[in-house]
């Protein structure tokens, strides 16, 4: 079963795109050293899992490079991986074992007249032979370490490889020995199709490793921490020291969520920073469900299957929707990706592309009927206070605001979650503020 995600939430966490001059969790995440890897780093993070040992095998994995245990660093040149990718897609490889004559035959023919084609298999020969024994060294090192179950399990599949004859003789070839033209030739048979799927492992493991290492030196760098993750007929979350990893010095809150306590709603005027909040909750539920670590201090999740938010819709103008309408029928696609999907939903100022009276009614509606569904979280936001006094007496709701604290009348944003209802009001404190109503008497001086 897949981890549910779509095209909109991608957006407004901003996970792989962002607005100009920002920065996606991807690019956070990416300190890869080889276009294997990179892509390697894409594949993990766009496609999340909800299979909890999968999810576990992963963390723990990234976990082991993030422990310091791993003093020698992988070696990876890039352009070399990058030239042996090129090789093995060759489309002339040889079917049949070389001979001795054949192979000086054809390298007596290419100094004759070199061609690119002959250029490309001694050169990748040469390289490939090279990364296997990289691999080797790393794996043979991994063997001194306690390894995590997906780490141990692809190093045993390394070294059992390497207990074969062909693998034998390629680790006594030192980095960059010349060889000769057959030895090229039977190298070039083995690796392109007696053991191409091999040799594809192999170079795939590193960029796996190039992955798990660049993932781990961020999560030190920025102090993520990895989450225990829950079976998921647990249905609980408790996020402890939440924060954006995208706001320098960011104020870090707690929050969770369990079956009989699945919604929060949280209210509070503009600015207050109620969308930053829901965003770094959404984008911490979605790294614990990549097996990357989370931006928090603790975090313990039950295995979701989706994620759906609805921060920053935008009018549908080919298709002639209203702002409004846009958010009905999100909230009407999400309604019915959860009859199929244990998620956490992320409404943020829902309907606000409406009056007052009608996001009122329309935020009350929805809530209620959110209360009868057990098997998801929710995350809603408004700052139409009047509704949640009204949805106050509902036992699975927890309320909760962004605090402000007024000093000589001036509002100072803590960005701290604090439990209850808000009471602040600012939106003709920033009119006065910015002089908006001088500013428009001014236009007939």
């Amino acid at each position: 079963m897949e981890f549910k995600i779509d095209s909109q939430t991608l957006k407004d966490l901003e996970l792989f795109e962002t607005v100009k001059g920002g920065k996606s969790i991807f690019n956070l995440f990416n300190l890869t050293r080889c276009l294997g890897g990179k892509n390697k780093l894409y594949d993990f993070l766009r496609y999340p899992l909800c299979d909890y040992l999968e999810i576990n095998e992963r963390k723990e994995a990234i976990s082991f490079f993030s422990s310091n245990q791993i003093k020698e660093e992988l070696e990876i040149d890039k352009n070399s991986l990058d030239f042996v990718e090129h090789y093995l897609i060759q489309e002339n490889y040889p079917t049949t074992p070389p001979s001795k004559l054949g192979a000086i035959e054809k390298k007596f023919i290419n100094k004759l007249n070199p061609k690119n084609e002959y250029y490309i298999v001694e050169r990748g020969v040469d390289y490939t032979i090279d990364m296997i024994n990289i691999i080797y060294r790393f794996s043979k090192m991994l063997t001194q370490k306690e390894c995590p179950t997906l780490i141990k399990r692809n190093n045993d599949k390394v070294l059992a490889l390497f207990s074969e004859t062909e693998y034998s003789e390629i680790l006594k070839i030192k980095s960059l020995e010349k060889i000769d033209s057959y030895s090229t030739a039977k190298y070039d048979y083995i690796f392109r199709y007696t053991h191409k799927e091999r040799i594809r492992f192999l170079l795939h493991l590193i960029y796996e490793y190039d992955a798990f290492i660049a993932v781990a030196k961020v999560a030190n760098k920025y102090k993520f921490s990895y989450s225990n993750i829950l079976p998921s007929g647990q249905n609980r979350m408790q996020i402890n020291g939440l924060f954006h990893p995208f706001v320098e010095n960011s104020v870090r809150n707690d929050v969770g969520f369990e079956s009989e306590r699945n919604i929060i709603f949280v209210t509070g005027p503009n600015m207050a920073g109620k969308s930053t909040f829901l965003k770094s909750l959404g984008v911490a539920v979605y790294l614990a469900h990549a097996g990357f670590p989370v931006p928090a201090e603790k975090m313990d999740i039950s295995v979701l299957t989706g994620l759906y938010t609805t921060i920053n819709i935008a009018d549908s103008l080919n298709s002639g929707y209203s702002h409004f309408y846009s958010e009905v029928l999100r909230v009407k696609y999400v309604a019915n990706e959860l009859k199929e999907n244990r998620a956490l939903v992320i409404f943020d100022e829902l309907f606000r592309g409406t009056n007052v009276k009608d996001a009122y009614d329309g935020t009350l509606a929805v809530v209620e009927a959110l209360t009868e569904v057990k098997n998801s979280f929710f995350a809603v936001s408004t700052h139409i206070v009047e509704a949640a006094y009204k949805l106050n007496d509902i036992s699975n709701i927890q309320f909760a605001y962004l605090e402000i604290i007024k000093r000589d009348n001036i509002p100072e944003y803590t960005y701290k979650l604090k439990e209850g209802i808000s009471e602040n009001r600012l939106g003709m404190y920033i009119l006065q503020q910015e002089k908006l109503i001088e500013t428009i008497k001014e236009i007939n001086n």
